[in-house]
């Protein structure tokens, strides 16, 4: 008996099987919990719609949700409109913008100055000098040049349509009054793009030059410094850079609020709690939430009862603990039940070896492993027997009524050389005692999920120390396939 160094292993697959064998149980506790909590939350909301403050008060926190509720979708849909909206413009104006398909590394400038000239001189005999009309001259082509209308007289000449906004991002205009010069640059994706756009902003001024000297006065205009040159724009490569960036930016934030408007969408609108339906429904979700964690718990508490209890749950562990060979199982047969199938699909998965219906044969399978056991020994065949000789005596005893052992017994079969007694408990009944103690062999009879490791120990203790010699155990009511 090794049971001090045993150490119990524990069978997942057992215990998952113990769970599942008694689902008619589980299932029946968790209903009837799952029906008083339904009936409790029906009988306790029924109370409160009973109070008209309490109602009162439900009523305004569902407006007050309602509202927050239809205040966040509507924000979030304003948000998603302006995003939108602009990324679309963004989209557009970086197609057709000359900046963004100008190359940063090759990008071509032109510019000129121009001067105005007037025939003023200063007489310094004269106490009146004449008016110098040079710098209102100059500001009249400014202001020509800024409002608008040579940007206009441009785009009606030009081989290629553009916007007005795209023209002022590449043809800039700045003013000297000092040296009464105006300086004109342009900047585009190639030379002759330049060349075109100044070469009409001059005929647009000298347009205009006719006009204002009927309003002001005579005068030259002469173009000064026109040049065209390629260039590498750093500054510009950066601005393209930040430019699409700010593209991704607005394409990431647009996906981020389009997710949290489908999650607003999906998410269920508040509801006022006490009407008649919600209490329904939330009795039946009360009734199917205390339902599964019913299931939880029982199972859980069927699961710590069966890996902490001393009884004897597999046949097996008597060899492991004790060193006794298991001379049959004997399985337990069940009256008829609904959804036996469920019954035998759990017996599988749990790995069960035997089937209900295998009693008889099970039974008698072991009075012959017994008998053949003893011939080995040295006896004579228990088939024949020999009158003569002396029987040998055979006891059952163990952890069951002996009811149950004279059950057992009545389904073996035994030859004449043998006397087999059934005795109850012998740490138990002390009357058991002498016919043990007088008794060749043990066989002992032990009952699962009823017999005790503890109680097993002390049985084999006892017959240890009136030294007697047991043969095996048989194991009854296993659990076995319907």
């Amino acid at each position: 008996m090794n049971e001090q160094n045993y150490e119990s292993e524990i069978n997942i697959g057992r215990v998952f099987y113990r769970i599942l064998r008694d689902w008619r149980k589980l299932f029946m506790i968790a209903l009837i919990v799952a029906i008083l909590l339904g009936i409790g939350t029906f009988i306790v909301k029924r109370i409160r719609i009973s109070d008209p403050g309490y109602m009162e008060k439900a009523e305004e926190n569902y407006l007050r949700e309602f509202t927050a509720f239809e205040a966040t979708g509507e924000t979030l849909k304003h948000e998603i409109e302006n995003l939108e909206e602009t990324r679309q413009e963004r989209e557009t104006y970086n197609k057709a913008s000359i900046l963004m398909n100008i190359n940063p590394f090759r990008e071509f400038n032109a510019s000129l100055q121009l001067y105005v000239s007037t025939d003023y001189k200063i007489i310094p005999e004269l106490t009146y000098q004449d008016i110098d009309l040079s710098n209102r001259i100059l500001r009249s082509y400014i202001t020509y040049m800024v409002n608008g209308d040579m940007y206009q007289y441009i785009l009606e000449h030009l081989s290629q349509p553009m916007e007005l906004r795209y023209l002022k991002e590449i043809l800039t205009v700045s003013a000297d009054y000092d040296n009464r010069m105006v300086n004109l640059s342009v900047r585009h994706v190639d030379a002759n793009a330049c060349e075109e756009i100044l070469q009409y902003a001059l005929l647009g001024v000298e347009e205009k030059k006719e006009g204002l000297v009927a309003a002001i006065g005579e005068h030259e205009l002469n173009a000064i410094n026109q040049s065209v040159y390629e260039t590498v724009n750093l500054e510009l490569d950066e601005w393209q850079k930040a430019n699409r960036q700010y593209m991704l930016d607005l394409s990431i934030k647009l996906q981020e609020k389009s997710e949290e408007f489908a999650k607003w969408q999906a998410t269920p609108k508040p509801m006022r709690e006490y009407t008649d339906g919600r209490i329904l429904k939330g009795s039946i979700k009360g009734m199917i939430f205390g339902f599964l964690v019913s299931v939880v718990l029982v199972a859980v508490f069927i699961a710590f009862a069966y890996i902490m209890s001393d009884k004897l749950q597999d046949a097996k562990e008597l060899k492991e603990r004790f060193g006794l060979r298991v001379i049959a199982q004997i399985p337990k047969v069940h009256k008829k039940r609904v959804w036996v199938g469920l019954d035998r699909l759990f017996a599988r998965m749990g790995g069960l070896m035997f089937k209900e219906n295998d009693v008889g044969a099970l039974t008698k399978v072991a009075s012959q492993s017994v008998c053949a056991e003893l011939m080995v020994r040295g006896s004579e065949s228990c088939v024949q027997g020999m009158k003569n000789d002396p029987k040998i005596k055979l006891v059952f005893t163990g952890n069951v009524s002996k009811e149950e052992s004279e059950e057992l017994l009545s389904g073996m079969s035994w030859g004449e050389g043998y006397s087999v007694q059934c005795v109850s408990n012998v740490l138990r009944d002390p009357a058991a005692i002498p016919t043990v103690t007088n008794a060749d062999y043990i066989i002992l009879v032990e009952k699962q999920e009823k017999s005790t490791y503890s109680e097993i120990g002390r049985e084999l203790e006892a017959f240890k120390a009136w030294k007697k010699e047991v043969l095996g155990v048989i194991v009854i009511g296993v659990d076995a396939i319907p």
